[in-house]
């Protein structure tokens, strides 16, 4: 028997298409909202594509439902014939053509697209679309919005779930006859109900500050991921399977999964029931099932003290290790390996790290809260593309791995103060022996934050004590090296059980805002400096100049000199020896001595021997005047 509601109740093609064409719209608005709003709200953009992500999965619900009752209403789809006049073609290649032109046009007229075809069409797009949401949401990460927005926004999904729920009754009231789909929409629909009391009660765990709100906005996703990709399924799987009679066609458009969120235990009968309509199975009878159904629960208690018995076996990494407490007292350090002690919880384990060695810069941020700085080796490049932000050293650009410091400084003869910018980063390990790990679990709440701390307090205190001119042209290893001893002694007084590796400055400079005028300033002394460097090179030059000339003159002075007395030398030898000779040989040396000067003399002149023996009346007329030409005038 019927409820009056139950009979005056039937589903038509337009009362499906119209919320499911709603519902379609609305999450694509959300889904193209979140996507275009460039994640300036990480919290929004990941709300608007859960929510669209639902939406979008009852919307398929509907649409499909929609398309297969008007297919129903219209009843066997009639096939159409084509026909034409047989004229004769010339050629055997256009019969050819003509006759698979009408084949192929008679399948495609044949082919029942809103019965076959459009359900699959609308049920596999939303699902997909819905698919992808969720992948967005899932990556999407940032900060936690503002106290006012979680309060909001938990209020809002807890109050839209009544009027969803009141649609999922009455289409469960309502299943039957006249509304075939009416049930399996009414499980679909159980999706949105639940995501939206899960967001909403995440979003209020997150607003008091209660870590479990990831894990329930983490199940609220996977839940109406499943139902998404098992619509996806089901319309894959449609496109195969025999399809039933269009009058007794129902929408494929269910979900097991959705079946699933209910208040009650899931009804093995009515599971049995529909295996056996549809697979000829009676599982009531399979004496394998009645076993397992027998041995289901010493199996699940033998299982689950196996499973806690595990809890007392741990294989620690290479890089891990871990103090074991034996009923809440520390016994020893883990190293790598396999271990066996006590299960849970009388027997726990605190992970520590074993020489991984972390790099932490020396950030604070405005409200005096410390930070990390964007540094991370998740920066990718090419060696020919742009470098990576981290590698940025301008002055006149701030950067988020510096912090400022007031530093003394005197101008005018006044005492004063400026700011400088430095990147300062902290190499730092947990220590390897036992007691190191005890002092890192017992008394150190992060290891970061504690490296941050006493590093930001020894470098107050330094730039306390320098002036800037100091701090901007000190030996840069000496105060590395002091840095470093300080901050490990600090550390080791506090019983950290951290190892100082390394201390990294990467610059010291002024702030972006006056770092133009620094420059000029530096600019100035270094073409100071370039002044005084050419004046002595041109000193020096000017110098060796002059000293070149001088040792030249003197050189040639004394070449000079020194040939001018072997030349005198020379003539008094070549004198004395003429006089020798001349005492010894008389005239006869001075005839020879004549001969000689006449045969150097007249060795290059032209020479004219007149002879005695030539007489008077023979004798010639020598011209020995010079020609004249006056053409060559």
């Amino acid at each position: 028997m019927t409820s009056p509601n139950e009979t005056n109740f039937e589903a038509s093609p337009s009362a499906l298409l119209l919320p499911g064409t709603v519902f379609a719209a609305v999450a694509l608005v959300l889904f193209l909202s979140a996507l275009l709003d460039g994640s300036s709200t990480p919290a929004l953009d990941r709300l608007l594509y859960q929510l669209s992500a639902m939406l979008l999965v009852i919307g398929a619900g509907f649409l499909t439902a929609s398309v297969t009752e008007a297919a129903r209403r219209r009843g066997p789809f009639e096939r159409r014939e084509f026909s034409r006049r047989r004229a004769k073609l010339p050629s055997q290649r256009l019969q050819r053509l003509r006759a698979f032109h009408d084949k192929v046009r008679s399948d495609l007229a044949n082919i029942d697209w809103q019965g076959d075809w459009y359900p699959i069409l609308v049920a596999a797009l939303p699902s997909a679309l819905a698919l992808r949401a969720l992948y967005l949401a899932w990556n999407i990460a940032g900060p936690n919005p503002s106290a006012a927005f979680d309060e909001w926004v938990a209020a809002s999904l807890i109050i839209a779930a009544f009027p969803v729920l009141v649609a999922e009754r009455f289409l469960a009231q309502h299943s039957g006859q006249r509304a075939p789909e009416a049930s399996s929409l009414a499980r679909l629909i159980r999706v949105p109900i639940l995501g939206l009391l899960a967001l909403g009660i995440a979003t209020g765990l997150r607003w008091l500050h209660i870590p479990w709100w990831t894990l329930i906005e983490h199940f609220a996703d996977i839940v109406v991921g499943l139902v998404a990709a098992e619509l996806l399924l089901r319309s894959f799987v449609h496109v195969f399977v025999p399809l039933a009679p269009i009058e007794t066609r129902v929408s494929h458009a269910d979900s097991l999964i959705a079946g699933l969120i209910h208040l009650q235990l899931p009804d093995l009968n009515a599971f049995n029931a529909v295996i056996s309509e549809r697979f000829g199975i009676d599982l009531a009878r399979s004496w394998a099932l009645a076993f397992v159904r027998r041995a289901a629960l010493p199996v699940l208690l033998t299982m689950a003290a196996f499973s806690w018995l595990l809890t007392g076996v741990t294989a620690l990494g290479l890089d891990q290790r871990a103090v074991y407490e034996a009923f809440g007292r520390p016994q020893t350090v883990f190293g790598p390996g396999l271990h066996v002690h006590l299960p849970w919880p009388f027997g726990l384990l605190r992970p520590v790290e074993y020489g991984t060695v972390h790099e932490v810069p020396i950030v604070f941020a405005a409200n005096g809260s410390a930070e990390t700085a964007a540094v991370s080796g998740s920066e990718e490049g090419t060696i020919e593309g742009p470098p990576p932000p981290s590698a940025d050293r301008l002055w006149n650009a701030e950067h988020p791995s510096e912090a400022g410091y007031l530093v003394a400084s005197v101008s005018n003869g006044k005492q004063n103060f400026e700011v400088a910018d430095i990147d300062l980063r902290i190499v730092y390990r947990v220590g390897f022996t036992d007691q190191a790990a005890r002092d890192v679990v017992y008394n150190v709440a992060s290891p970061e934050t504690m490296v941050r701390a006493a590093a930001g307090r020894m470098l107050a205190r330094y730039f306390a004590k320098y002036s800037i001119s100091d701090v901007l042209g000190q030996n840069r290893e000496a105060f590395i090296h002091g840095f470093e001893r300080e901050l490990q002694a600090r550390l080791a007084a506090l019983d950290t059980g951290i190892e100082v590796m390394a201390v990294v400055v990467e610059a010291i400079h002024p702030p972006p805002a006056a770092a133009a005028s620094y420059q000029g300033v530096q600019a100035a002394a270094i073409r100071a400096q370039i002044a005084i460097a050419g004046a002595r090179a041109s000193a020096t030059f000017q110098m060796t100049d002059a000293q070149i000339t001088a040792i030249r003159a003197r050189n040639e002075a004394a070449a000079a000199a020194a040939e001018r007395v072997d030349t005198a030398k020379a003539a008094t030898a070549l004198f004395a020896g003429d006089r020798q000779a001349y005492a010894t040989a008389g005239q006869a040396f001075l005839f020879e001595r004549r001969i000689e000067h006449l045969d150097t003399g007249l060795s290059k002149m032209p020479l004219i021997i007149v002879d005695h023996r030539i007489k008077r009346d023979d004798a010639l007329t020598l011209d020995l005047r010079p020609f004249y030409n006056p053409a060559l005038q």
